[in-house]
């Protein structure tokens, strides 16, 4: 009898592991081994080299570098929030900088969803370029699955905007979700043909991951490269990068994870802040197109909020967020647990904060961590 039993849960053991290799569950399996999603995923995930070029070129420092004191009260707040980097940057010189714990210059930190931004100002290169004919054309000429029933009415700025209206829901934390798939799944096309539409695109606002997920593989189809790739060519090596940075691959190692997992240095993810104050400009070289830049920072206003009775949506446009504070509209790129990049066109000035925060409820969708981060800079910028 013991050992018919032992045979019969032998057996119940060998099929449960089986069914982690097959495509539904398989992400279950990259979740034991990768283990919790942390900013330090770069050390266990499958990852790609984000070139930065042989002739990097760090950030001049301000004559008053380090010498100006953020208010204690401000500083305490940083300090509690478990940041690791906190840099301002005004006038393309670095005004201040501060490392936590073991954190240094040199130290990548996960991006988690501020990475989307670097997607949008991807899209507004094709579309420069000519590879992407327009923000309105239909998805489906770059993915197929959306050549699909409704799926064929969703366009590139609908994914843009995060307004696809499919069914791909981000506070679904069940281990069968998308969203837990999405991170943690073998091969990403196997997800993103889950996708669903579920109401009308091009109405109504809802963060979706997926959504910009669909974006990497229309900016793989219309570039014929990895994201990897393009993001070196057309970002590190311009602006000269001081390190490589890793990008997060799905398990089968085919594609970016295009929604969250950039991993870079503190000082590179400012750069990408340059790029918001500039309108896509790097030292007179336009690597982003103005035009899409300043439709990009703008607040997709046609949109309605579901989560807030059906307000205009004022603090999204192209995967780039919009925080209004203190009579400005400040974009930023914003990641999980706290990972910013502001850029404050009133004081010509960038702000970089990375660190393991916890979430906990935004105001009008934003960490009220936010406004602490922006108004210590402001206390220091001339």
């Amino acid at each position: 009898m013991l050992k018919k039993t032992a045979v019969a849960i032998a057996a119940i053991i060998i099929l449960l592991f089986g069914l982690l290799f097959l495509a539904p569950f398989e992400h279950i399996r990259n979740y034991l081994s990768w283990g919790k999603h942390s900013i330090f995923d770069f050390r266990t995930h499958p990852t790609r080299v984000v070139e930065n070029g042989d002739a990097p070129q760090p950030w001049p420092l301000d004559s008053a570098y380090n010498q100006l004191q953020i208010p204690d009260s401000l500083l305490a707040q940083i300090d509690s929030n478990n940041t690791h980097a906190f840099l301002v940057i005004q006038n393309g010189k670095l005004l201040y900088e501060r490392y936590w714990d073991d954190y240094k210059k040199d130290s990548i930190s996960g991006s988690f969803s501020a990475a989307k931004s670097i997607i949008s100002m991807l899209v507004g290169i094709g579309v420069g370029e000519g590879k992407i004919k327009s923000v309105d054309e239909p998805v489906g000429n770059y993915v197929p699955h959306f050549k699909e029933g409704d799926l064929a009415k969703v366009r590139i700025k609908d994914l843009l905007t995060m307004s696809s209206g499919s069914n791909y829901k981000e506070s679904d934390q069940s281990y069968l979700g998308l969203s837990a798939k999405m991170y943690y799944a073998d091969d990403l096309e196997y997800v993103v043909d889950l996708m669903e539409p579920k109401e009308a695109p091009g109405l109504s606002w809802e963060y979706r991951s997926g959504d910009t997920q669909v974006l990497g593989f229309v900016v793989e189809k219309a570039f014929g490269k990895n994201i990897s790739t393009l993001v070196s060519e057309y970002f590190m090596k311009p602006m000269g990068a001081e390190r490589d940075a890793l990008w997060l691959l799905d398990g089968e190692r085919k594609h970016e994870k295009a929604f969250c997992c950039f991993n870079g240095i503190s000082r590179d993810y400012a750069r990408f802040g340059e790029l918001m104050l500039t309108d896509g400009n790097w030292k007179g070289k336009q690597i982003v197109p103005e035009q899409y830049m300043k439709e990009a920072l703008k607040p997709a206003t046609y949109l309605k909020d579901p989560t807030e009775g059906g307000k205009a949506v004022d603090y999204y446009g192209y995967q780039f967020w919009i925080l209004n504070h203190r009579g400005m509209a400040i974009p930023s790129m914003n990641g999980l647990f706290g990972q910013y990049v502001f850029a404050i066109k009133e004081k010509n000035a960038i702000v970089v904060r990375l660190g393991e925060t916890k979430v906990v409820k935004p105001i009008h969708h934003f960490q009220p961590e936010n406004f602490t981060y922006i108004d210590a800079a402001l206390s220091i910028l001339k």
